[in-house]
């Protein structure tokens, strides 16, 4: 099956793209990351970040200390609280990163045509004529000459101001000789080096990483590690038996696909992991410039019909610098949009980007108008033609049927929304895959487990991890599971009157277990139901917060649970 599909439905008329946008308070279905750094850590920036659109927050540990980035996530959840919203957050991995070691202070100044060269010497001092790398041995890395280096500053945008394209000459055991292509100043927190089609046999994981994860990671509970440089599958296994022997059974892993050995095996890392992230910047230095369109519609594509979400990075670095994207950028989130990825993540653009809050709100405003534009339609019948037919099928599952039925009559009805009631999450990942195009409330019904000693409650990380799927707002219920029927639903629809999802009238689409009580077991036997919103009023529904999520129902038991 053709894997180059754009799903798009153009507007009635050239003249409709002139008139104004009838409802700005929805928010766009897309999610956005955004990388945390320097200009994006103060607790005010982290507000207007998370009021512009904010859904994932990246903390990148190719640098930067632990206390740097607890500092940071300090702030982040005063801000989630203060403003209300919820921010998933993603430990980033340095994994085999090659970097320049021993810079000097001042910027490194290179000339187009003069001689560098690279050495594994680590007591040499980098300068303009070497650079010490964190490589051990170029011994069996394919560097031969006319290999192409890249070097330039953490989260790069390629400019040829800032960063160098070398090309090899010479390989003397542990050095490489090359010439600059390209006149530019080497500057930034730290300078990356890319050796295109190298195969790079450093640990998965860093020692530094290995000890971020454990440490950092284990006592924040983070949601996603993403896995940088990810080659195979036995990389997730790696750092999913990491996670596990520091308690972190419900962190959940993006596989960073920036090479071509992740490439090869994108088919096996798309299996195996809980997502996927594109990162454009790394991966276009290895492919040719004319390939990388179709690596990036093949992945997508894998990725959707896995309903594993997908991330792509790279989209608009002119706004590290500029208040307005290049009109080709513009176009380029729009198209990621339309081939089926689930969010953009920002990098430099946010990280020492000039006009951080104002990117995502332009990423999302962009986002926002492919989605009026994206065929649901026709994206759905593609997938149900990929499983073979639109019935069940040995490929698809009972709660995925569950799932593709609930968009459908969704679609068939013109529903404003769909409600998900889950426990794990899965219901609303697989929601998600189809892409409806009305929001899907995502219920997180938190289950309370007990070692003898103490009442744990879990839910609240599968509630944030939510915040990666396309289209999926989720709260939680509480609790108590003295409640009475139905009434997690009434409140549900309430809230989403309150925040303006729904009004009276609307039709909404519930994918419900049949029986009270919350369990794995109920997600896999549901029903889907079909109801119209109405004026009633619930008495004492009033909505709260808690640690910033939305919580329904009672706080009786979500209060002991904090003392």
């Amino acid at each position: 099956m053709a894997t180059n599909h754009v799903f798009f439905e153009p507007p009635k008329s050239l003249l409709s793209i002139l008139e104004e946008d009838k409802d700005l308070s929805v928010p766009a279905l897309t999610k956005l990351g955004c990388t945390l750094g320097p200009q994006s850590r103060t607790v005010e920036v982290l507000e207007d970040l998370l009021r512009a659109g904010m859904t994932v927050a990246r903390f990148d540990f190719s640098w930067g200390s632990m206390e740097y980035h607890q500092e940071t996530l300090d702030n982040l959840r005063i801000a989630m609280r203060n403003t209300k919203r919820l921010c998933c957050t993603m430990l980033d991995t340095m994994g085999p990163e090659i970097i320049v070691l021993n810079r000097p202070e001042a910027p490194i100044s290179l000339t187009a045509g003069q001689t560098l060269t690279l050495t594994c010497n680590k007591s040499v001092a980098a300068s303009e004529t070497v650079l010490p790398i964190s490589y051990p041995s170029l011994a069996g890395t394919g560097l031969a000459p006319g290999s192409q280096v890249f070097v330039g500053q953490y989260l790069f945008t390629g400019s040829e101001t800032s960063s160098v394209y070398l090309t090899v000459q010479e390989v003397k055991g542990d050095e490489a000789v090359c010439t600059c292509n390209n006149t530019c100043i080497l500057e930034g927190l730290a300078l990356t080096v890319h050796i295109a089609h190298m195969r790079n046999e450093a640990p998965i994981l860093a020692d530094s990483d290995m000890s971020a994860i454990r440490q950092w990671g284990a006592a924040n509970k983070i949601d996603y590690v993403c896995l940088s440089f990810t080659r195979n599958a036995a990389d997730i296994g790696v750092v999913r038996a990491v996670l596990d022997s520091c308690g972190l059974e419900q962190t959940r892993v993006m596989a960073k696909i920036e090479n071509l050995e992740g490439l090869v095996h994108a088919g096996d890392i798309v299996e195996a992991a809980d997502s996927v992230l594109l990162s454009r910047g790394n991966l276009g230095i290895c492919l040719d410039a004319e390939k990388m369109f179709l690596a990036q519609k093949k992945l997508l594509r894998a990725c959707n019909l896995a309903g594993k979400p997908v991330m792509v990075t790279r989209v608009v670095d002119t706004m590290t610098d500029a208040p307005r994207p290049t009109r080709a950028e513009a176009t380029d989130v729009a198209n990621l949009v339309l081939d089926g990825a689930d969010g953009i993540l920002l990098g430099s653009e946010t990280f020492r980007g000039k006009y951080a809050v104002s990117t995502v709100k332009t990423v999302c405003a962009i986002c926002k108008q492919a989605e009026l534009c994206f065929d649901n339609q026709s994206y759905y019948r593609s997938l149900m033609e990929y499983f073979g037919c639109y019935t069940l099928h040995p490929n698809l599952g009972k709660r995925e049927a569950l799932a593709s039925s609930a968009v459908r009559a969704a679609a068939k009805i013109n529903a404003a929304l769909i409600i998900v009631f889950t426990v794990t999450g899965q219901t609303a990942r697989l929601v998600a895959k189809y892409k409806p195009a009305c929001p899907i409330l995502t219920v997180v019904c938190p289950d309370i487990k007990s070692d003898g000693l103490k009442w744990t409650l879990l839910g609240e990380v599968q509630a944030r991890q939510c915040m990666l799927y396309r289209g999926v707002l989720p709260i939680m219920a509480d609790p108590d599971f003295s409640l009475p029927g139905g009434a997690i639903l009434d409140y549900a629809i309430a809230y989403a009157k309150q925040v303006g999802m729904v009004r009276s009238g609307d039709k909404v689409v519930v994918s419900q277990c049949p029986r009270t009580g919350y369990s794995d077991v109920m997600e896999e036997a549901g029903v889907v139901k079909l109801i119209t919103v109405d004026d009633h009023v619930i008495p004492g529904s009033a909505m709260t917060f808690n640690h910033p999520l939305f919580v329904i129902g009672s706080m009786e038991t979500l209060n002991k649970q904090n003392d």
